[in-house]
């Protein structure tokens, strides 16, 4: 597995274009697209890769920004869990509260479940249900060892939970019963800042000691 990930959107999300293989077949799918389009672009042309999906994490508007750019220019199909379509019926709404217009209509093409292996490339792609950031928050473990969390657990911290259908409860499960069994050396690629690792996380981040 190999992947890019562009700091994108007003709320520098960290949006990742996933890929593998080598010479002139390279298959991949960008995850939580929240901006850079160009950049995207060139760096899907400049590695060859041919998308096939796009990931959501979750759905607010941050994350789903550009769904609609890329799935009408390459004939993507979006990926998230049912629980998010709350989130997608109130995207105006959410936008307006950040500051900012969001008027796009964006469908989810095929609800993910938990445990659900996605194969793309050379990549194993194993669903993780992870509410608490939002009600259908997905994390998604790449060939046992890349752990895309979205806005579930950062760096030292984990994802707020006063927005719509958010809870701390469910959260603080999520990550202890969910992600901290993936194993020590597993890492962490958030939706925001900087990667760490499960060991790390368990050592240091104040929200699970």
């Amino acid at each position: 597995m190999e992947y890019y990930t562009i700091p994108a959107g007003p709320f520098e999300v960290n949006t990742y274009l996933v890929f593998s293989g080598g010479g002139n077949r390279k298959e991949g799918f960008i995850l939580d697209p929240g901006g850079q389009a160009e950049r995207i672009d060139s760096l899907i042309k400049k590695e060859n890769i041919e998308p096939k999906f796009i990931l959501n994490t979750h759905c607010h508007v941050d994350h789903v920004m550009m769904d609609n750019y890329f799935k009408g220019k390459y004939g993507l199909k979006i990926f998230a869990n049912a629980g998010e379509e709350a989130n997608l019926k109130n995207i105006k709404n959410s936008a307006l509260y950040f500051g900012f217009d969001f008027e796009e209509e964006i469908k989810i093409d095929r609800y993910l479940v938990n445990g659900e292996i996605i194969r793309v490339g050379n990549m194993e792609i194993k669903t993780i249900f992870t509410p608490g950031h939002s009600p259908g928050s997905t994390s998604f473990l790449v060939d046992a060892k890349y752990l895309f969390s979205g806005d579930t657990i950062f760096q030292g911290t984990i994802g707020r939970t006063d927005l719509l259908g958010g809870s701390s409860a469910d959260i603080i499960k999520s990550i202890k019963e969910r992600l901290l069994p993936l194993g020590d050396e597993v890492i962490i690629l958030p939706g925001h800042g900087e990667p760490s690792t499960i060991a790390d996380e368990k050592k240091y981040n104040p929200y699970l000691i």
